[in-house]
């Protein structure tokens, strides 16, 4: 009978120490998630950190306005862009993780403002004003950022804030050379709207010919490289001499060469003078271009 009572007593105290450490061995939940967005020329994307052991995140978005989270994403990805959206509207995403039968909490709540990317276009002044970029406007846009950088260069630089949301057209006029009004550069631009700290994604590159415009008294000018190519002239002037360009020769051609369509060539350091003689208004006249390379 002892030994019964004594069997007893071990198997009850071996149950209550496994109820002790059940609470150890059961899974954790994972840990929250963190969400970034950002607008893109596709719509709102969502990314997240990845969190351990997860087999699925569960992203959820509303308007700023309602009340009620409508489930965006369900799945294995860490990222993912909302497309479905009204451009200007204020929207808030959260996400959680869950592995196995547990969920995380959702991360915190993140807003922002869907702004639609700009499209972009740039055409030079024919009174040598300026550059005169135009867009449309951007719902939810307060303003828009313009960007610049010369052709042959990669690094942009923000050349100036407008700061109305109902604005669509900006003139640049720091493209011009004081010293050398029809010296010939190609410019790059961008814009991105904005209102408040979100910004639309980046606007198409739009690019223009500035110092193209001369007559036979003026002289254009151009700087390139030793083994550059440039093409951009020859399409700026058969469209200003919609009769088109009749022909082209170049005085150095061990410097600077040019084909029989206007594409020059930058052959070793020095100066060259190309010559385009164009029919304009039933007379051929000859546009002296400059090129000077390095």
């Amino acid at each position: 009978m002892k030994k019964i009572k004594s069997i007893s007593a071990l198997i009850l105290s071996v149950a209550i120490c496994a109820l002790s450490v059940s609470p150890y061995l059961a899974v954790k939940a994972p840990k929250a998630p963190k969400l970034t967005l950002s607008n893109t020329s596709k719509g709102i994307k969502a990314s997240w950190s990845k969190v351990k052991k997860a087999t699925k995140y569960v992203l959820k978005y509303k308007k700023s306005s309602a009340k009620k989270y409508k489930t965006a994403y369900s799945g294995k990805k860490v990222k993912f862009t909302d497309d479905n959206l009204s451009p200007g509207a204020s929207y808030t995403f959260k996400v959680k993780a869950v592995a196995k039968k547990k969920s995380s909490a959702y991360s915190k709540a993140v807003k922002i403002i869907y702004l639609e990317k700009p499209q972009l276009s740039a055409e030079e002044q024919i009174n040598m004003e300026g550059i005169t970029l135009t867009w449309r406007k951007i719902k939810g846009a307060k303003g828009y950022r313009i960007y610049r950088s010369l052709k042959s260069q990669n690094s942009y630089k923000k050349i100036a804030t407008i700061k109305s949301g109902s604005t669509k057209k900006y003139l640049d006029k720091t493209v011009k050379d004081k010293k050398t009004p029809t010296q010939i550069n190609t410019y790059k631009y961008y814009i991105k709207a904005y209102n408040g700290s979100y910004s639309s994604a980046k606007s198409n590159e739009a690019s223009e010919i500035y110092g193209y415009y001369a007559d036979e008294n003026t002289p254009l000018y151009l700087t390139i490289k030793k083994g550059e190519v440039y093409k951009d002239i020859y399409n700026k002037l058969s469209s200003y001499y919609a009769t088109g360009l009749v022909t082209w020769k170049s005085s150095k051609k061990s410097v600077a060469k040019v084909s029989s369509v206007g594409v020059i060539t930058g052959v070793k350091k020095g100066t060259a003078t190309l010559t385009a003689s164009v029919l304009y208004e039933d007379t051929v006249q000859d546009i002296k271009i400059i090129v000077t390379v390095k």
